[in-house]
């Protein structure tokens, strides 16, 4: 319990460095809009580009595995589609970013240090596994559904082709595809160019979570919470249930089922605020819940551990 606190805890230290410079009025709302769009646009594209560029791809997937975790993470998805849509009453697009938070692990900041804590670093295969196609997977469903299932209105087709169009240019997505023909193409990146493309890739987390915390300062700590528990008893408690219980279906072997089960438990990941703050969707039901969520991970994953041990 102490080891998964510690690696918490800087989190929130980087949260509140956030709310104490939008409070004391260093930074305010275009502040954080500033670095929102810079993650959107540069951070995570170059952190995309560089991950699928320069990953060494399984010749023989273990595609039991990615079925286990990614047919409960998708459901998890589509769980909170239908939360917003039918508890919330929330518009289509608004929809899209609630699933995105109530699936999408933080497998980087809080996943890797809390796996390897608990399980060691034999455990690191298994959740590399994982994280190398976490974001292939749920970013272009997360923009699909905004931009495609959210331009939509209610019983129709408008500005489908328009959003369509928009979702081939997104930067997220024209960042994957880049990735993965370079990766195929057996193309070596220069070394100034990775260079480049890791410093600004390793910036994102850090600017990711001031612009919480700077967001979080612009609203009621009480309103939408009441949406953050929600959203995060679906990420935080179904994802990982259905996960062990895919695994076990599937019969996978103990030692990566141990770190799906705990890797789902992890918290929403930012990249969920970081579409809610790019398309001006529920931004400040979002950000509580990633704080809540990440409370929440603290007994979650402490339990998690000590039952399957």
């Amino acid at each position: 319990m102490n080891a998964i606190i510690e690696v918490i805890a800087p989190v929130f230290g980087i949260v509140l460095l956030g709310v104490v410079l939008a409070r004391l009025k260093f930074f305010n709302a275009h502040t954080s809009d500033g670095l929102s769009a810079f993650m959107y646009y540069v951070a995570i594209p170059a952190l995309l580009f560089k991950s699928l560029a320069t990953t060494t791809l399984p010749e023989d997937p273990p595609w039991a595995y990615f079925l286990a975790f990614y047919g409960p993470t998708i459901g998890a998805f589509c769980l909170g589609l239908g939360l917003a849509r039918h508890v919330f009453g929330w518009e289509r697009a608004s929809q899209g970013v609630c699933g995105m938070s109530s699936c999408y692990s933080n497998m980087v900041m809080l996943g890797l240090p809390v796996v390897a804590a608990a399980y060691g670093q034999a455990a690191t295969l298994p959740l590399f596994t994982l994280m190398a196609v976490q974001s292939s997977i749920l970013f272009p469903l997360g923009t699909y559904t905004i931009e495609v299932y959210g331009g939509r209105t209610v019983g129709g087709q408008t500005n489908v082709v328009k959003a369509i169009g928009k979702l081939l240019v997104n930067p997220v997505i024209a960042s994957l595809v880049l990735g993965v023909v370079v990766n195929l193409a057996h193309v070596t990146l220069p070394a100034t160019l990775s260079s480049i493309l890791g410093s600004i890739a390793a910036a994102a987390p850090a600017c990711a979570l001031v612009s919480l915390g700077v967001s979080l300062a612009q609203y009621e700590l009480t309103g939408g919470l009441g949406e953050a528990v929600a959203m995060t008893i679906v990420k935080n408690v179904l994802h990982p249930l259905g996960v062990w219980g895919a695994c076990l279906l599937l019969r996978i072997p103990a030692d990566w089922t141990k770190v799906a089960v705990l890797v789902a438990a992890m918290p929403s990941g930012v990249n969920g605020y970081i579409f809610a703050k790019r398309y001006s969707l529920r931004e400040a039901e979002i950000s509580k819940t990633i704080v809540v969520s990440t409370i929440a991970t603290a007994f979650v994953a402490a339990f998690i551990v000590h039952v399957m041990r």
